[in-house]
């Protein structure tokens, strides 16, 4: 399954100041522009340490006959045991084994001023084991994932924001920050691919903190809705990006996080997998925002 925040091109306006007085969803909004503004149209140049952390279950399934239960992918399950019941095809599901395998990549992004976007990866680590594979692909084996630093953009760009109804549905506190979280839904007969979330606003400036995905938003869901049908679950996929660092008034992504979930009508939730992405050891080669560039 492949995640991607991909770029979005908006023009410019001026931004205008939020008071400290309860957050005005239009105010917030225009401050969100202008920040996705700086962002679509920076140039940027960096360097960080991505490591990646993932467990991936192989589900068990008491079955009489696997054929009966109608799997369209039956390579997500194994059939362990014939039922008693000839009439019952799926008796039980259980995590048969866990495969758990940790990578560690030198990420680069690069984002010129024509916008476009090229990420490259250097694997370096395997399970523990140092390697040096240039070029790699992502090795993750249930999501992947592209252009993370331009979420914030992907909703709340000046071009993107007639797609959606906001929300204010709270202020809070994110750390250290003041922030304003606003539900972002797209709007009735929006075509398919548009993303939606909860984005986490820094009120002072409209700085993205974090973004809660709307799962049945992101591509290929039809996948976990068919697993869930499978086994006779409901589904719970939880996606989070949080961008704790900051440079030149951009923030970038410092964590990843995908928990897929199944939802029983007895017994405990069962996690099929879960991924961790943490970014870290920043090292900015050009922030280019407007007319300033620093080191």
């Amino acid at each position: 399954m492949v995640f991607s925040a991909a770029p979005v091109e908006s023009s410019r306006a001026p931004a205008r100041a939020v008071q400290n007085s309860p957050a005005d969803l239009a105010n917030i909004l225009e401050l969100c522009a202008a920040y996705c503004d700086r962002l679509s149209s920076a140039v940027l140049d960096f360097v960080c340490l991505e490591q990646i952390e993932e467990m991936v279950a192989t589900l068990a399934v008491s079955t009489e006959d696997i054929d009966k239960a109608r799997f369209e992918n039956p390579g997500n399950l194994v059939g362990i045991a014939k039922s008693s019941d000839p009439g019952q095809v799926t008796s039980a599901v259980r995590v048969k084994r866990r495969v758990r395998s940790q990578f560690v990549y030198d990420f680069q992004l690069i984002k010129d001023k024509l916008g476009q976007i090229i990420e490259t990866r250097t694997l370096i680590k395997e399970n523990g084991r140092t390697v040096l594979e240039k070029n790699a692909f992502l090795k993750t084996h249930t999501f992947r994932y592209t252009f993370i630093v331009m979420g914030p953009a992907t909703l709340l760009g000046r071009d993107r924001q007639g797609l959606y109804d906001f929300k204010i549905i709270k202020e809070t506190m994110l750390g250290k920050d003041r922030a304003v979280i606003i539900q972002a839904d797209p709007k009735p007969g929006s075509h398919g691919g548009v993303l939606s979330g909860k984005i986490w606003v820094r009120k002072s400036d409209a700085g993205v903190l974090r973004i809660e995905w709307v799962p049945e938003s992101i591509g290929n869901y039809k996948e976990i809705l068919d697993l869930a049908k499978q086994i006779g679950a409901k589904p719970l996929l939880t996606l989070a990006t949080e961008f704790a660092f900051e440079q030149n008034g951009i923030r970038f992504p410092s964590l990843y996080t995908i928990e897929e979930t199944y939802l029983f009508e007895t017994g405990s939730p069962l996690v099929r997998s879960r991924t961790k992405v943490t970014q870290r050891d920043y090292k900015f080669f050009r922030v280019e925002t407007e007319t300033t560039i620093r080191q």
